[in-house]
Protein backbone atom coordinates (compact mmCIF):
# COMPACT_ATOMS: atom_id res chain seq x y z
CA UNK A 1 0.00 0.00 0.00
CA UNK A 2 1.20 3.47 -0.88
CA UNK A 3 0.16 4.79 2.49
CA UNK A 4 2.27 2.24 4.34
CA UNK A 5 5.34 2.67 2.16
CA UNK A 6 5.08 6.42 1.90
CA UNK A 7 4.48 7.23 5.50
CA UNK A 8 6.35 4.49 7.27
CA UNK A 9 7.80 5.86 10.46
CA UNK A 10 8.55 4.92 14.03
CA UNK A 11 6.03 4.90 16.81
CA UNK A 12 7.11 5.79 20.33
CA UNK A 13 7.35 2.08 21.22
CA UNK A 14 9.50 1.45 18.14
CA UNK A 15 11.89 4.19 19.23
CA UNK A 16 12.17 2.67 22.71
CA UNK A 17 12.76 -0.77 21.24
CA UNK A 18 15.47 0.59 18.96
CA UNK A 19 17.33 2.24 21.82
CA UNK A 20 17.13 -0.89 23.99
CA UNK A 21 18.38 -3.11 21.19
CA UNK A 22 21.49 -1.07 20.49
CA UNK A 23 23.50 -2.87 23.16
CA UNK A 24 22.34 -6.27 21.86
CA UNK A 25 23.30 -5.30 18.32
CA UNK A 26 26.88 -4.61 19.44
CA UNK A 27 27.25 -8.24 20.56
CA UNK A 28 26.17 -9.43 17.12
CA UNK A 29 28.89 -7.52 15.28
CA UNK A 30 31.19 -10.50 14.90
CA UNK A 31 28.37 -12.69 13.57
CA UNK A 32 27.35 -10.07 11.03
CA UNK A 33 30.89 -9.58 9.74
CA UNK A 34 30.60 -12.74 7.63
CA UNK A 35 27.90 -11.18 5.47
CA UNK A 36 29.25 -7.63 5.45
CA UNK A 37 31.07 -8.16 2.15
CA UNK A 38 27.82 -8.56 0.21
CA UNK A 39 26.01 -5.68 1.91
CA UNK A 40 27.82 -2.76 0.19
CA UNK A 41 26.98 -4.17 -3.26
CA UNK A 42 23.29 -4.49 -2.40
CA UNK A 43 23.20 -1.05 -0.81
CA UNK A 44 24.91 0.49 -3.85
CA UNK A 45 22.35 -1.04 -6.21
CA UNK A 46 19.47 0.20 -4.07
CA UNK A 47 21.09 3.63 -3.85
CA UNK A 48 21.48 3.90 -7.61
CA UNK A 49 17.98 2.58 -8.28
CA UNK A 50 16.40 5.14 -5.96
CA UNK A 51 18.54 7.97 -7.34
CA UNK A 52 17.79 7.14 -10.98
CA UNK A 53 14.07 6.72 -10.29
CA UNK A 54 13.87 10.15 -8.70
CA UNK A 55 15.89 11.74 -11.52
CA UNK A 56 13.50 10.29 -14.11
CA UNK A 57 10.50 11.50 -12.11
CA UNK A 58 11.98 15.00 -11.81
CA UNK A 59 12.71 15.12 -15.55
CA UNK A 60 9.16 14.02 -16.35
CA UNK A 61 7.74 16.61 -13.94
CA UNK A 62 9.73 19.38 -15.64
CA UNK A 63 8.80 18.29 -19.17
CA UNK A 64 5.09 17.85 -18.42
CA UNK A 65 4.85 21.16 -16.55
CA UNK A 66 6.63 23.10 -19.32
CA UNK A 67 4.44 21.47 -21.97
CA UNK A 68 1.28 22.52 -20.14
CA UNK A 69 2.57 26.06 -19.61
CA UNK A 70 3.46 26.34 -23.30
CA UNK A 71 0.04 25.00 -24.30
CA UNK A 72 -1.66 27.29 -21.80
CA UNK A 73 -0.18 30.48 -23.26
CA UNK A 74 -1.40 29.52 -26.74
CA UNK A 75 -4.85 28.56 -25.50
CA UNK A 76 -5.19 31.80 -23.52
CA UNK A 77 -4.31 33.65 -26.73
CA UNK A 78 -7.09 31.78 -28.52
CA UNK A 79 -9.70 31.84 -25.75
CA UNK A 80 -9.35 35.60 -25.14
CA UNK A 81 -9.65 36.46 -28.84
CA UNK A 82 -13.33 37.52 -28.65
CA UNK A 83 -12.84 40.02 -25.81
CA UNK A 84 -9.45 41.18 -27.14
CA UNK A 85 -10.74 41.88 -30.63
CA UNK A 86 -13.85 43.64 -29.31
CA UNK A 87 -11.73 45.86 -27.07
CA UNK A 88 -9.32 46.63 -29.92
CA UNK A 89 -12.18 47.61 -32.20
CA UNK A 90 -13.55 49.93 -29.52
CA UNK A 91 -10.12 51.45 -28.84
CA UNK A 92 -7.34 50.76 -31.40
CA UNK A 93 -4.70 51.73 -28.84
CA UNK A 94 -5.52 48.64 -26.77
CA UNK A 95 -3.06 45.81 -27.47
CA UNK A 96 -5.13 42.96 -28.99
CA UNK A 97 -2.78 40.29 -27.63
CA UNK A 98 -2.42 41.77 -24.15
CA UNK A 99 -3.90 38.78 -22.29
CA UNK A 100 -1.58 36.26 -23.94
CA UNK A 101 1.42 38.55 -23.45
CA UNK A 102 0.52 39.00 -19.79
CA UNK A 103 0.12 35.25 -19.34
CA UNK A 104 3.53 34.66 -20.95
CA UNK A 105 5.11 37.20 -18.59
CA UNK A 106 3.54 35.51 -15.56
CA UNK A 107 4.81 32.17 -16.85
CA UNK A 108 8.36 33.53 -17.16
CA UNK A 109 8.20 34.98 -13.64
CA UNK A 110 6.87 31.68 -12.32
CA UNK A 111 9.58 29.72 -14.12
CA UNK A 112 12.28 32.02 -12.76
CA UNK A 113 10.94 31.73 -9.23
CA UNK A 114 10.57 27.98 -9.60
CA UNK A 115 14.21 27.64 -10.67
CA UNK A 116 15.37 29.66 -7.66
CA UNK A 117 13.27 27.53 -5.29
CA UNK A 118 14.47 24.31 -6.92
CA UNK A 119 18.10 25.07 -6.13
CA UNK A 120 17.41 25.96 -2.51
CA UNK A 121 17.96 23.23 0.07
CA UNK A 122 14.56 21.79 0.86
CA UNK A 123 15.32 21.85 4.60
CA UNK A 124 15.06 25.65 4.41
CA UNK A 125 11.35 25.34 3.70
CA UNK A 126 10.98 23.43 6.96
CA UNK A 127 12.71 26.28 8.80
CA UNK A 128 10.66 28.94 7.00
CA UNK A 129 7.30 27.14 7.27
CA UNK A 130 5.92 29.38 10.03
CA UNK A 131 6.93 32.70 8.39
CA UNK A 132 5.53 31.45 5.07
CA UNK A 133 2.13 30.47 6.49
CA UNK A 134 1.89 33.68 8.54
CA UNK A 135 2.57 35.71 5.39
CA UNK A 136 -0.08 33.72 3.54
CA UNK A 137 -2.67 34.27 6.28
CA UNK A 138 -1.81 37.97 6.39
CA UNK A 139 -2.28 38.49 2.65
CA UNK A 140 -5.53 36.53 2.64
CA UNK A 141 -6.67 38.45 5.71
CA UNK A 142 -6.01 41.74 3.91
CA UNK A 143 -8.54 40.65 1.30
CA UNK A 144 -11.20 40.47 4.01
CA UNK A 145 -10.10 43.68 5.73
CA UNK A 146 -10.02 45.75 2.53
CA UNK A 147 -13.12 44.14 1.08
CA UNK A 148 -11.14 42.59 -1.77
CA UNK A 149 -11.72 42.92 -5.46
CA UNK A 150 -14.87 41.16 -6.61
CA UNK A 151 -14.63 38.79 -9.58
CA UNK A 152 -17.49 36.41 -10.48
CA UNK A 153 -19.01 36.72 -7.02
CA UNK A 154 -15.75 36.07 -5.15
CA UNK A 155 -13.85 38.72 -3.20
CA UNK A 156 -10.52 36.92 -3.07
CA UNK A 157 -8.45 39.34 -5.13
CA UNK A 158 -6.11 41.84 -3.51
CA UNK A 159 -5.20 45.05 -5.34
CA UNK A 160 -1.86 46.64 -4.50
CA UNK A 161 -1.26 49.65 -6.73
CA UNK A 162 -1.25 48.48 -10.35
CA UNK A 163 -0.97 44.83 -9.28
CA UNK A 164 -3.86 42.46 -8.71
CA UNK A 165 -3.22 39.10 -7.06
CA UNK A 166 -5.18 36.20 -5.63
CA UNK A 167 -3.56 35.37 -2.27
CA UNK A 168 -5.52 32.13 -1.94
CA UNK A 169 -3.38 30.57 -4.70
CA UNK A 170 -0.15 31.35 -2.86
CA UNK A 171 -1.76 30.29 0.42
CA UNK A 172 -2.15 26.79 -1.06
CA UNK A 173 1.63 26.60 -1.40
CA UNK A 174 2.12 27.95 2.12
CA UNK A 175 -0.41 25.49 3.55
CA UNK A 176 1.26 22.49 1.88
CA UNK A 177 4.68 23.48 3.26
CA UNK A 178 3.36 24.25 6.75
CA UNK A 179 1.22 21.10 7.03
CA UNK A 180 4.14 18.97 5.83
CA UNK A 181 6.36 20.49 8.51
CA UNK A 182 3.79 20.04 11.28
CA UNK A 183 2.81 16.46 10.36
CA UNK A 184 6.40 15.32 9.76
CA UNK A 185 7.22 16.12 13.40
CA UNK A 186 4.60 13.72 14.76
CA UNK A 187 4.94 10.00 15.38
CA UNK A 188 2.23 7.64 14.14
CA UNK A 189 0.74 7.43 17.64
CA UNK A 190 0.66 11.23 17.89
CA UNK A 191 -0.99 11.56 14.48
CA UNK A 192 -3.76 9.22 15.62
CA UNK A 193 -4.41 11.41 18.67
CA UNK A 194 -6.82 14.36 18.43
CA UNK A 195 -4.90 16.23 21.11
CA UNK A 196 -1.56 16.32 19.28
CA UNK A 197 -3.29 17.06 15.95
CA UNK A 198 -4.98 20.16 17.35
CA UNK A 199 -2.44 22.73 16.13
CA UNK A 200 -2.15 21.37 12.54
CA UNK A 201 -5.93 21.06 12.34
CA UNK A 202 -6.54 24.59 13.65
CA UNK A 203 -4.01 26.06 11.23
CA UNK A 204 -5.58 24.20 8.34
CA UNK A 205 -9.05 25.44 9.32
CA UNK A 206 -7.71 29.01 9.42
CA UNK A 207 -6.49 28.68 5.83
CA UNK A 208 -9.84 27.32 4.63
CA UNK A 209 -11.83 29.83 6.67
CA UNK A 210 -9.99 32.85 5.28
CA UNK A 211 -10.62 31.65 1.72
CA UNK A 212 -14.27 30.72 2.19
CA UNK A 213 -15.05 33.99 3.97
CA UNK A 214 -14.01 35.70 0.75
CA UNK A 215 -16.71 33.76 -1.07
CA UNK A 216 -14.46 31.34 -2.97
CA UNK A 217 -16.01 28.01 -2.03
CA UNK A 218 -14.44 26.22 -5.00
CA UNK A 219 -10.91 27.01 -3.86
CA UNK A 220 -11.93 26.04 -0.33
CA UNK A 221 -12.91 22.58 -1.61
CA UNK A 222 -9.47 22.18 -3.19
CA UNK A 223 -7.94 23.05 0.20
CA UNK A 224 -10.03 20.29 1.76
CA UNK A 225 -8.79 17.83 -0.87
CA UNK A 226 -5.16 18.81 -0.20
CA UNK A 227 -5.36 18.90 3.59
CA UNK A 228 -7.60 15.87 3.99
CA UNK A 229 -5.30 13.82 1.79
CA UNK A 230 -2.19 14.93 3.64
CA UNK A 231 -3.72 14.15 7.05
CA UNK A 232 -4.85 10.70 5.92
CA UNK A 233 -1.59 9.78 4.17
CA UNK A 234 0.39 10.92 7.19
CA UNK A 235 -1.21 8.11 9.18
CA UNK A 236 -4.66 9.25 10.35
CA UNK A 237 -7.35 6.61 10.40
CA UNK A 238 -10.38 7.11 8.19
CA UNK A 239 -12.68 6.98 11.22
CA UNK A 240 -10.82 10.00 12.61
CA UNK A 241 -11.76 11.96 9.48
CA UNK A 242 -15.49 11.18 9.73
CA UNK A 243 -16.32 14.12 12.07
CA UNK A 244 -14.43 16.47 9.76
CA UNK A 245 -16.24 15.05 6.71
CA UNK A 246 -19.63 15.58 8.36
CA UNK A 247 -18.68 19.16 9.25
CA UNK A 248 -17.57 19.81 5.65
CA UNK A 249 -20.86 18.51 4.24
CA UNK A 250 -22.90 20.66 6.63
CA UNK A 251 -20.80 23.75 5.93
CA UNK A 252 -20.96 23.20 2.17
CA UNK A 253 -24.75 22.88 2.37
CA UNK A 254 -25.06 26.15 4.27
CA UNK A 255 -22.74 27.95 1.83
CA UNK A 256 -24.64 26.68 -1.21
CA UNK A 257 -28.06 27.58 0.17
CA UNK A 258 -26.93 31.03 1.31
CA UNK A 259 -25.76 32.16 -2.15
CA UNK A 260 -28.21 32.20 -5.10
CA UNK A 261 -25.50 31.66 -7.73
CA UNK A 262 -24.18 28.55 -6.02
CA UNK A 263 -27.69 27.23 -5.46
CA UNK A 264 -28.48 27.72 -9.16
CA UNK A 265 -25.33 25.87 -10.23
CA UNK A 266 -26.06 22.90 -7.98
CA UNK A 267 -29.70 22.93 -9.09
CA UNK A 268 -28.66 22.90 -12.76
CA UNK A 269 -26.35 19.98 -12.08
CA UNK A 270 -29.09 17.83 -10.54
CA UNK A 271 -31.59 18.95 -13.18
CA UNK A 272 -29.32 17.55 -15.88
CA UNK A 273 -29.28 14.22 -14.05
CA UNK A 274 -33.06 13.77 -14.05
CA UNK A 275 -34.44 15.93 -16.89
CA UNK A 276 -33.95 15.40 -20.62
CA UNK A 277 -31.51 17.99 -22.05
CA UNK A 278 -34.03 19.25 -24.63
CA UNK A 279 -36.46 20.34 -21.92
CA UNK A 280 -34.15 22.78 -20.11
CA UNK A 281 -31.86 25.65 -21.02
CA UNK A 282 -28.26 24.54 -21.69
CA UNK A 283 -25.84 24.96 -18.79
CA UNK A 284 -22.16 25.88 -18.89
CA UNK A 285 -21.18 22.22 -18.98
CA UNK A 286 -23.55 21.56 -21.88
CA UNK A 287 -22.05 24.42 -23.88
CA UNK A 288 -18.69 22.83 -23.11
CA UNK A 289 -19.98 19.51 -24.47
CA UNK A 290 -21.06 21.31 -27.65
CA UNK A 291 -17.45 22.46 -27.97
CA UNK A 292 -16.11 18.92 -27.48
CA UNK A 293 -18.55 17.62 -30.08
CA UNK A 294 -17.46 20.26 -32.59
CA UNK A 295 -13.81 19.37 -32.11
CA UNK A 296 -14.04 15.73 -33.08
CA UNK A 297 -10.78 13.79 -33.20
CA UNK A 298 -8.32 16.40 -34.45
CA UNK A 299 -10.09 19.68 -33.58
CA UNK A 300 -10.81 22.74 -35.70
CA UNK A 301 -7.38 24.28 -35.08
CA UNK A 302 -6.13 26.88 -32.59
CA UNK A 303 -8.22 30.01 -33.01
CA UNK A 304 -10.95 28.26 -34.98
CA UNK A 305 -13.31 27.49 -32.11
CA UNK A 306 -16.82 28.95 -32.20
CA UNK A 307 -18.29 28.26 -28.76
CA UNK A 308 -15.99 30.83 -27.10
CA UNK A 309 -17.67 33.45 -29.31
CA UNK A 310 -21.13 32.34 -28.22
CA UNK A 311 -22.38 31.22 -24.81
CA UNK A 312 -19.40 29.39 -23.29
CA UNK A 313 -18.69 31.50 -20.20
CA UNK A 314 -15.21 31.71 -18.64
CA UNK A 315 -13.68 30.13 -21.74
CA UNK A 316 -10.27 31.56 -20.84
CA UNK A 317 -10.25 30.40 -17.20
CA UNK A 318 -12.41 27.68 -15.66
CA UNK A 319 -13.65 26.29 -19.01
CA UNK A 320 -10.49 26.51 -21.09
CA UNK A 321 -10.47 22.70 -21.23
CA UNK A 322 -13.56 22.92 -23.46
CA UNK A 323 -11.71 25.29 -25.81
CA UNK A 324 -8.88 22.74 -25.97
CA UNK A 325 -11.42 20.04 -26.83
CA UNK A 326 -12.92 22.09 -29.66
CA UNK A 327 -9.71 23.42 -31.18
CA UNK A 328 -7.34 20.48 -30.58
CA UNK A 329 -9.94 17.72 -30.53
CA UNK A 330 -9.76 14.40 -28.75
CA UNK A 331 -6.02 14.29 -29.39
CA UNK A 332 -5.53 17.52 -27.45
CA UNK A 333 -7.82 16.39 -24.63
CA UNK A 334 -6.01 13.07 -24.22
CA UNK A 335 -2.64 14.85 -24.34
CA UNK A 336 -3.64 17.17 -21.50
CA UNK A 337 -4.94 14.25 -19.43
CA UNK A 338 -1.73 12.27 -20.01
CA UNK A 339 0.41 15.26 -19.02
CA UNK A 340 -1.45 15.66 -15.73
CA UNK A 341 -1.24 11.92 -15.08
CA UNK A 342 2.51 12.20 -15.70
CA UNK A 343 2.75 15.05 -13.19
CA UNK A 344 0.80 13.06 -10.61
CA UNK A 345 2.92 9.95 -11.17
CA UNK A 346 6.19 11.88 -10.93
CA UNK A 347 5.14 13.60 -7.70
CA UNK A 348 4.06 10.34 -6.09
CA UNK A 349 7.29 8.68 -7.25
CA UNK A 350 9.38 11.42 -5.64
CA UNK A 351 7.35 11.03 -2.45
CA UNK A 352 7.74 7.24 -2.40
CA UNK A 353 11.52 7.45 -2.79
CA UNK A 354 12.29 10.39 -0.51
CA UNK A 355 14.09 9.48 2.72
CA UNK A 356 12.67 12.41 4.70
CA UNK A 357 9.06 12.49 5.85
CA UNK A 358 8.89 16.24 5.28
CA UNK A 359 9.93 15.82 1.65
CA UNK A 360 7.41 13.00 1.23
CA UNK A 361 4.53 15.13 2.47
CA UNK A 362 5.57 18.10 0.31
CA UNK A 363 5.40 15.92 -2.81
CA UNK A 364 2.11 14.34 -1.73
CA UNK A 365 0.55 17.75 -1.09
CA UNK A 366 1.71 18.93 -4.51
CA UNK A 367 0.17 15.86 -6.17
CA UNK A 368 -3.16 16.41 -4.43
CA UNK A 369 -3.11 20.06 -5.46
CA UNK A 370 -1.91 19.94 -9.07
CA UNK A 371 -3.34 16.62 -10.27
CA UNK A 372 -6.38 16.73 -7.98
CA UNK A 373 -7.40 20.24 -8.99
CA UNK A 374 -6.78 19.46 -12.67
CA UNK A 375 -9.14 16.50 -12.69
CA UNK A 376 -11.70 18.38 -10.60
CA UNK A 377 -11.67 21.13 -13.23
CA UNK A 378 -12.04 18.63 -16.08
CA UNK A 379 -14.90 16.81 -14.34
CA UNK A 380 -16.71 20.12 -13.89
CA UNK A 381 -16.27 20.97 -17.56
CA UNK A 382 -17.75 17.65 -18.74
CA UNK A 383 -20.61 17.85 -16.21
CA UNK A 384 -19.54 15.16 -13.76
CA UNK A 385 -19.40 17.74 -10.94
CA UNK A 386 -21.34 20.95 -10.30
CA UNK A 387 -19.65 24.15 -11.43
CA UNK A 388 -17.60 25.49 -8.51
CA UNK A 389 -15.00 27.59 -10.26
CA UNK A 390 -11.42 26.34 -10.10
CA UNK A 391 -8.83 26.92 -12.85
CA UNK A 392 -6.93 24.27 -14.79
CA UNK A 393 -3.38 24.41 -13.35
CA UNK A 394 -0.68 25.73 -15.73
CA UNK A 395 -3.26 26.32 -18.48
CA UNK A 396 -6.06 28.67 -17.37
CA UNK A 397 -5.47 32.39 -17.55
CA UNK A 398 -4.38 33.88 -14.24
CA UNK A 399 -1.05 35.15 -13.00
CA UNK A 400 -1.47 34.07 -9.38
CA UNK A 401 -2.41 30.52 -10.33
CA UNK A 402 0.40 30.24 -12.87
CA UNK A 403 3.11 31.52 -10.54
CA UNK A 404 1.90 29.57 -7.49
CA UNK A 405 1.80 26.26 -9.36
CA UNK A 406 5.27 26.79 -10.85
CA UNK A 407 6.59 27.75 -7.41
CA UNK A 408 5.12 24.50 -6.08
CA UNK A 409 6.95 22.55 -8.79
CA UNK A 410 10.17 24.33 -7.79
CA UNK A 411 9.72 23.34 -4.15
CA UNK A 412 9.14 19.70 -5.12
CA UNK A 413 12.24 19.72 -7.33
CA UNK A 414 14.15 21.05 -4.33
CA UNK A 415 12.91 18.03 -2.38
CA UNK A 416 13.97 15.80 -5.25
CA UNK A 417 17.48 17.23 -5.10
CA UNK A 418 17.44 16.27 -1.42
CA UNK A 419 17.35 12.55 -2.27
CA UNK A 420 20.89 11.19 -1.76
CA UNK A 421 22.92 11.19 -4.96
CA UNK A 422 20.50 13.22 -7.08
CA UNK A 423 22.17 16.62 -6.79
CA UNK A 424 25.60 15.09 -7.39
CA UNK A 425 24.31 13.24 -10.45
CA UNK A 426 22.99 16.47 -11.95
CA UNK A 427 26.35 18.14 -11.33
CA UNK A 428 28.24 15.30 -13.03
CA UNK A 429 25.90 15.27 -16.03
CA UNK A 430 26.14 19.05 -16.29
CA UNK A 431 29.94 18.84 -16.27
CA UNK A 432 29.87 16.14 -18.96
CA UNK A 433 27.55 18.25 -21.11
CA UNK A 434 29.81 21.30 -20.78
CA UNK A 435 32.82 19.17 -21.66
CA UNK A 436 31.08 17.78 -24.74
CA UNK A 437 30.15 21.27 -25.93
CA UNK A 438 33.72 22.46 -25.43
CA UNK A 439 35.03 19.49 -27.43
CA UNK A 440 32.61 20.22 -30.28
CA UNK A 441 33.69 23.88 -30.37
CA UNK A 442 37.38 22.92 -30.53
CA UNK A 443 36.79 20.51 -33.40
CA UNK A 444 34.56 22.87 -35.37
Amino acid sequence: MMKLRLLKRQTKSDKAADSSSQSTDKTKTSAASATSAATPVTDEKAFRARRDTVIRAMALLIIASLALVFLGVFMVFSATAPSSISAHWADPEIQPFRFAIRQAIFALVGLGGGVVLAFMKYQWFRTLAWPIILLGWTLQGLVLVTGGEGVAGNNNWLVIGPLQMQPSEFLKLATVIWLAMMLARLSLEEIQSYRTLAIPAIGFVISIGLVVLGGDVGTGLIYILIGGGMFWLSGMKLKQLIPAAVAVVLLATVLVVSQPTRLTRVGDYFSNLFILPDTIMPTQSEYAMFAFGSGGITGVGIGGGKEKWRDLAEAHTDFIFAVIGEELGLIGVVTVIVLFLAIGWSLVTIAMNHPDRFGQLIAVGAALWLAGQAFANMWVVVGLLPVFGVPLPFVSMGGSSMMATLFMVGVVLSCGFGVPGVREAFRVRGSLARGARALVRRNS
